[in-house]
C-alpha cells in the first residue's frame, strides 16, 4: 500500500512553491541592488507593466495573434507528420521512396527557410504558419514512424487470429500500441512551435509576442521585453498542461503504471 501524499508533497503545491521562491528571490535581489534594474527589472515592475498592457488591450492582442499562428502551424505540421509517419511505417515501398527526401529535409532547420518563406508567402500569416508547420512536422513524423514500426508483431498476429485486418487492425491495435511514441512527439512539438513562432514574428509581423519583444528592444523598454517573455512562458506552460490533461482524459491508461508505482 502506497503512503498517502501529504499536502506539501503534492506536485501542484511544490510547483507553486518553486515559482513563488523564484520570483521572490528575484524581487529580493533587485531590491537589494544585486542586479541592475535597467537590465533586469524587478518582478513587481514587470507585473505592473503587464497589468497596464492587459488593461489597454495591447497584450491580449499580441497574445491571441501568436496563439492563432502557433495553433494553426501545430495542427498542420502535426497532422501531416502523423499521417506520413504511419503511412511510411506501414508501407515499406513508400518508406524506401520517401525516406531519403524526408531525412534530407529534416536536416534543414526551419529558421533557414525564413527568407524563402517571406519571399514565397510575404509577411502575412501564411509564411509564419508554414515555418511553424515545418518545424513541428519532423518530431511528430519521427515518433509516429518509430512507434508504428516497432509495434510488437504478436499484437498483429493475435488481432488477425480474431479476424481483424486492414483499417481495424490499424485503428484498434497498431495506433493504440504506438501512442506513447506519438504523444511524446506531439508534446515535444509544442515547444518547437513556440520557438519557431518567435523567430517567425521577429522576421516580420505587425502583431504577436515576438513582434512585441522586438519593438520593445527598439524603444529600450526592457520591462515590456520581459512581459513578452512571460507571455511566452505562460503560453507554453498552459499548452503543455492542457495537452497532458487531454491525453489523460482521452486515454486514462496512459501513465497508469507510473501512478501505481509511485
Amino acid at each position: 500500500m502506497t503512503p498517502p501524499i501529504r499536502r506539501f508533497d503534492h506536485p501542484v503545491a511544490l510547483g507553486a512553491f518553486g515559482v513563488l521562491a523564484f520570483f521572490g528571490g528575484w524581487e529580493a535581489a533587485s531590491r537589494a541592488g544585486l542586479v541592475n534594474p535597467h537590465i533586469i527589472p524587478a518582478p513587481g515592475t514587470v507585473f505592473a507593466c503587464a497589468w497596464a498592457m492587459l488593461a489597454s488591450g495591447e497584450l491580449p492582442g499580441h497574445f491571441l495573434a501568436s496563439l492563432w499562428r502557433a495553433a494553426a502551424g501545430f495542427a498542420a505540421g502535426a497532422g501531416l507528420g502523423l499521417l506520413l509517419g504511419v503511412a511510411m511505417a506501414r508501407r515499406p515501398r513508400l518508406h524506401g521512396l520517401l525516406n531519403p527526401l524526408v531525412q534530407m529535409f529534416r536536416a534543414i532547420p526551419s529558421l533557414a527557410f525564413v527568407p524563402l518563406a517571406i519571399f514565397w508567402f510575404g509577411i502575412g500569416e501564411a509564411s509564419k504558419i508554414f515555418l511553424i508547420a515545418w518545424g513541428v512536422f519532423f518530431p511528430v513524423w519521427v515518433n509516429s514512424f518509430i512507434g508504428v514500426r516497432d509495434v510488437n508483431p504478436l499484437f498483429g498476429r493475435a488481432a488477425a487470429s480474431l479476424g481483424a485486418g486492414g483499417w481495424r487492425l490499424l485503428l484498434h491495435v497498431v495506433l493504440p500500441a504506438a501512442l506513447p511514441f506519438i504523444v511524446a512527439g506531439l508534446r515535444v512539438s509544442l515547444s518547437v512551435a513556440l520557438v519557431i513562432l518567435v523567430a517567425a514574428e521577429l522576421a516580420g509581423a505587425m502583431r504577436g509576442v515576438g513582434y512585441l519583444i522586438q519593438l520593445s528592444q527598439l524603444v529600450f523598454r526592457v520591462d515590456q521585453m520581459f512581459v513578452g517573455l512571460l507571455a511566452l512562458g505562460v503560453m507554453g506552460f498552459t499548452a503543455d498542461t492542457l495537452f497532458d490533461l487531454g491525453v489523460r482524459r482521452l486515454m486514462p491508461w496512459y501513465g497508469a503504471e507510473r501512478k501505481t508505482g509511485r
